[in-house]
């Protein structure tokens, strides 16, 4: 099975999510789909951009589930503002208890999912942040993922999950909705091969392939579709297809192919920071970036967008 893993959407819902379609459409391989949050806001939004596109959103994601498709819906930073009732970047208030509705019982977002050995959250786990909030976990994709989804179960480890770092204008640790690329190259937790979008990058691309980052694990930076405040794209709207052999289980992101541990990631499972032989799975998972789909560039599309609005 193939999954595909989709950056930052911020509101792009209504053009990006028909041209998925088309994707689908042509490979049939292709059997999930994971967001990787910021499903919300963007530069300029008004409530009835907001309300629409994700009611779009969900409407979409409902069609493809009641279908068969998995889809994996993450909580990004500015998704989490709404779900918590807090005032955030770009946040429309008035939207408020709407879009916590939509993000919680028609999306049902989490925080974090696996895609085979691959950790996917919206920014990333630092060894730093998992150093303290994550000690007693294997590192081990399945089982990080069940844990942040544990915490947002849990109203009290909210704050930890929103921990905000100095590089995105906190004072916190960079937690995994907030933690900038910078961050996760300086800090990437040990042993995890991860996905996350959030930091704006030209496109998709591993940030471990390089000659100066040779032998760090995988990192996959996705956010390809974030605008500039004066509309112009900052990436190209590629996205992130994953060749992932085991089909995992829908509700709790394990796999349920190893009765001991539940997770059936290769390798021993060990404490946080000792590599578990995930990173080497990465290595032989074929993950590729793939240009955005359907006609015209993802410059025409957004000039258009922009144009609408």
């Amino acid at each position: 099975m193939k999954t595909l893993v989709v950056g930052d959407l911020h509101l792009k819902q209504q053009f990006v999510l028909p041209r998925i379609d088309g994707m689908l459409a042509g490979d049939a391989e292709i059997g999930r789909v994971v967001f990787l949050g910021d499903a919300c806001d963007d530069w300029g939004a008004n409530e009835a951009d907001e309300l629409n596109a994700m009611e779009f959103y969900a409407k979409w994601v409902r069609e493809h589930r009641g279908r068969g498709m998995r889809i994996d819906v993450l909580l990004g930073n500015h998704d989490f503002c709404y779900v918590r009732g807090k005032r955030g970047p770009g946040s429309i208030m008035s939207t408020m208890r709407n879009l916590r509705t939509i993000l919680e019982d028609a999306l049902q977002a989490k925080v974090a999912c696996a895609v085979g050995p691959y950790l996917c959250s919206h920014a990333g786990v630092t060894g730093v942040w998992a150093k303290r909030f994550l000690a007693d976990v294997p590192a081990d994709a399945a089982a990080i993922a069940q844990r942040l989804n544990e915490m947002l179960a849990d109203s009290s480890h909210w704050g930890d999950l929103d921990s905000c770092p100095p590089s995105r204008g906190g004072w916190s640790l960079p937690g995994p909705l907030w933690a900038d690329l910078r961050d996760m190259l300086d800090d990437a937790l040990p042993g995890v091969p991860q996905i996350v979008g959030h930091s704006p990058v030209e496109r998709v691309e591993n940030y471990a392939s390089g000659w100066m980052t040779a032998g760090r694990d995988p990192l996959w930076a996705c956010d390809t579709m974030s605008l500039m405040s004066y509309g112009a794209p900052i990436g190209d709207g590629s996205m992130l297809l994953v060749d992932e052999p085991d089909a995992m289980d829908g509700s709790t992101g394990l796999c349920g192919s190893c009765d001991s541990c539940g997770s059936g990631t290769p390798g021993e499972l060990r404490g946080l920071g000792v590599s578990n032989g995930a990173d080497d799975a990465a290595e032989t998972l074929e993950a590729r970036a793939v240009p955005f789909p359907g006609e015209g560039t993802f410059a025409e599309a957004c000039k258009r967008y922009w144009e609408a609005r």
